[in-house]
């Protein structure tokens, strides 16, 4: 998981919470085998995270808009490694998003349930 960091290997694409957030709901919902069919309900819960992200957690979903950082450029990504501030803001871009996946599975699963 350390890959998707600086939106995606350091790119400055799309914030790597997004992605592991997607990824989890992926693991819930996603194939498991090619044979197989996602569930319907994949998409939907991959574009309300994405959509949510941007307005309850970030004001972007991009890693260079987050952090002002080009993690091309060594001096920036040093500087964005020794800064303690903005490292904790990663990790508390990584825990809401977290939380918001587990509050997603949850309510799908209690809906499941209600509807079995």
């Amino acid at each position: 998981m350390s890959g998707f960091g600086g939106g995606i290997g350091g790119s400055g694409s799309i914030c790597g919470a997004i992605v592991g957030g997607v990824g989890g709901l992926s693991l819930s919902y996603g194939r498991g085998s090619v044979d197989e069919r996602e569930s319907r309900k994949l998409f939907p819960l991959c574009t309300e995270l994405y959509r949510r992200f941007q307005g309850e957690i970030e004001t972007s979903r991009f890693c260079r808009e987050i952090t002002g950082i080009d993690f091309a450029d060594p001096e920036q990504a040093k500087a964005f490694s020794s800064s303690p501030e903005k490292r904790g803001r990663c990790a508390r871009l990584v825990g809401e998003t977290a939380n918001m996946v587990c509050e997603m599975l949850a309510r799908e699963k209690s809906a499941e349930t209600q509807n079995s």
